[in-house]
């Protein structure tokens, strides 16, 4: 199976802070587009889910780090054999935890996440259920944070490479956005 792109954007994110703890509230994308073959017949596939998600982030200065997140999306797979083309409902499913220590400017973490989904096509339906290990860290720079992490260590099919940032103001609100690739591509 040769996999072409991968895309997981976190959009537009909002949040409310209150002594070093964020939450946020986000708009969710995550595509795929695929070409492989089976017995000389070529396969393509495009999926591509829209939803929302939550992240709670709690940081103490040099103390414990906290993270977690949650993501519902739903969208379409279509899936092209030979020119003709079928559609259906594909549902997926997230949710991680991460804990670190604040070194300063550095915040280390490692986690775990979880994520679930579900195709139903018109005469079965299918699962596939991943659990990752989960590395990265953030930076903390005057006004904004960097972030930077590795999903899915323990599984080279299914790594994730992401990056992002969060953005305070004065008024102790925040936006953020967070984008990832799959490496395996």
């Amino acid at each position: 199976m040769k996999k072409i792109l991968v895309l997981q954007i976190v959009f537009l994110s909002f949040c409310v802070m209150a002594d070093e703890r964020i939450a946020f509230w986000s708009l969710e994308r995550d595509s795929a587009e695929d070409e492989y073959q089976v017995l000389g017949i070529e396969f393509e596939r495009n999926e591509t889910l829209n939803g929302f998600g939550a992240r709670l982030f709690s940081f103490k200065e040099e103390g414990l780090y906290l993270g977690a997140s949650f993501a519902y999306l739903l969208g379409d797979r279509e899936v092209c054999v030979l020119g003709g083309c079928q559609f259906s409902d594909a549902i997926g499913t997230m949710i991680g935890g991460e804990i670190g220590r604040d070194l300063g400017k550095w915040t280390p973490f490692v986690g775990v996440s979880f994520s679930r989904s579900k195709v139903e096509l018109k005469t079965r339906k299918d699962n596939e259920e991943i659990w990752g290990l989960n590395a990265g860290l953030w930076l903390k720079l005057d006004t904004f944070k960097l972030r930077g992490a590795v999903t899915n260590l323990d599984d080279e099919d299914n790594r994730v490479v992401a990056a992002g940032f969060l953005f305070q103001f004065e008024n102790k609100f925040a936006v953020g956005t967070e984008f990832g690739v799959l490496l395996d591509s």
